[in-house]
């Protein structure tokens, strides 16, 4: 496996930060990692929502709802039909980010 280029200055890193104690008596300590099983995209999920993000399909429905905006406003009909394939695309791409509930 390749490693990162980043890889010795973590490792430096984290064993000074043991060197310090500042590792020591670290909440949930000596208990198992309960989040083992989990699926990359569900713990990356649970990580956004708790530290307070917004799921990915609430903010495209912000950008959707910019694009529908702007429409009203065009009247070329070339550039009405891109934004109207765009808005497609969005619904779409909101649909399928609901569905990985990211």
């Amino acid at each position: 496996m390749m490693k990162h280029p980043l890889d010795h200055l973590i490792e430096q890193r984290i064993q000074e930060a043991m060197d310090n104690g500042e590792l020591s008596n670290l909440p949930n300590a000596g208990k198992p990692l309960s989040d083992l099983g989990m699926s990359a995209d569900d713990l990356l999920a649970r990580v956004v929502r708790e530290q307070g993000g917004k799921p990915a399909f609430i903010l495209l429905n912000g950008k959707l709802q910019a694009l529908i905006k702007r429409l009203g406003q065009v009247k070329d009909p070339i550039r009405r039909k891109a934004l109207e394939t765009q808005i497609a695309d969005m619904r779409t791409q909101m649909a399928i980010e609901k569905e990985r509930g990211l």
